[in-house]
């Protein structure tokens, strides 16, 4: 139909703890290394039909603990292990502030999270937010998708502390990124 638009759907992944290992503030390139099934995970999202964005708090930045050259480095090694595996990511998000600047970009705000990708509208709903961070899961919440919770990284800890939160009993819990891409329903495509 004449005007209708197609609205596609997410996975909003966070970096460290759930694609590469949690570093704390990671500043050496040379130490990234990426979690284990996390790249057999972001193929089976992209085989399944989704838009991959990383959406990351790098306070470290804000704090002063890593430099922007630093960062940047770090941001390249990522790409570069990622791009050697054959994995696309269609978009890095990152908020630099501290986390008593406020911000609305820093998760679990929204403002990092993008409308729309090549001119077409991303539907939240059908989204997905993942991370090893009660950030994540909350981030999902404020976006109305689905959040997964991966027990790499903090997970653990995570985990503990959500089951003392009031109101996020439906978020799914998985082992690691693979295990919540098997879990995610294939992709189609929907117009409005």
């Amino acid at each position: 139909m004449l005007g209708d638009k197609l609205f596609q759907a997410a996975i909003f992944v966070d970096r460290d703890g759930t694609i590469i290992e949690d570093l704390h503030y990671p500043r050496e390139p040379q130490k990234v290394t990426l979690i284990p099934n996390a790249v057999e995970g972001l193929r089976l999202m992209k085989e399944k039909g989704y838009l991959i964005f990383i959406v990351s708090n790098q306070s470290g930045v804000g704090r002063g603990l890593i430099s922007d050259a630093e960062f940047s480095q770090v941001h390249e090694r990522v790409c570069s292990l990622l791009q050697q595996s054959g994995i696309k990511i269609d978009g890095f998000r990152y908020c630099f502030h501290h986390p008593e600047d406020k911000c609305l970009c820093r998760k679990p705000g929204i403002e990092l999270i993008p409308t729309s990708f090549n001119q077409q509208p991303l539907d939240w709903a059908e989204s997905f937010a993942v991370g090893d961070k009660l950030c994540d899961v909350e981030l999902a919440n404020n976006l109305k998708a689905t959040g997964c919770l991966v027990l790499t990284g903090k997970g653990q800890q995570s985990l503990t502390d959500l089951k003392t939160k009031i109101g996020y009993t439906k978020v799914q819990v998985f082992s690691d990124l693979l295990e919540m891409a098997r879990w995610i329903p294939e992709k189609h495509t929907k117009t409005r």
